[in-house]
């Protein structure tokens, strides 16, 4: 009976211990996009999307041209087949640059992106470490989708008793 008796006090004491772990959750996304510093970042992004779609409706305009240009003499006799040849590579190098433009101009707004938002993700990630350390929550999960822990209490870090099991120094 007392054998028991002790296995339950410590099966009991094992739940009250486990019950004392909390965990919190958080949908960072949401959180940024209400924070006064959302809509400056909105704005300045939207400034160097419209900068690129002027650009690439420039070029999209010049190449155009020049295709139509080359409809109309492709089949006329009287245009000699070196000039058929010096206007088809004239459209299809624009055709190339508006496709390396596209992909600069993606590029560059994200890189736009990554520069603006890094330092809010940053002051958001350490807001949420400070409340989580002062309320006592081990864990915090961001419920933002393709993401996981933003914040994780080192003292249930499993790593250091796995090693040890396994020999790993």
């Amino acid at each position: 009976m007392k054998k028991v008796l002790v296995i339950l006090t410590l099966v009991c004491s094992t739940f009250a211990a486990q019950a004392q772990t909390k965990v919190g959750h958080i949908n960072s996304s949401n959180l940024l996009e209400m924070l006064p510093e959302a809509d400056s970042i909105q704005k300045q992004l939207a400034q160097v999307q419209e900068m690129w779609q002027r650009i690439l409706a420039e070029k999209e305009t010049e190449a155009k041209t020049k295709y139509n240009a080359l409809m109309i003499i492709i089949d006329k006799p009287s245009v000699s087949n070196s000039e058929k040849e010096i206007k088809t590579q004239e459209v299809e190098n624009l055709q190339k640059q508006y496709q390396e433009l596209q992909k600069r101009a993606n590029d560059d707004l994200q890189i736009k992106q990554e520069e603006l938002l890094f330092p809010l993700l940053e002051k958001v990630k350490k807001t949420i470490s400070e409340v989580a350390k002062a309320n006592g929550y081990a864990y915090v999960m961001d419920t933002t989708e393709g993401s996981g822990i933003i914040y994780s209490d080192s003292s249930f870090d499993l790593m250091p008793l796995v090693k040890a099991k396994l020999g790993v120094k």
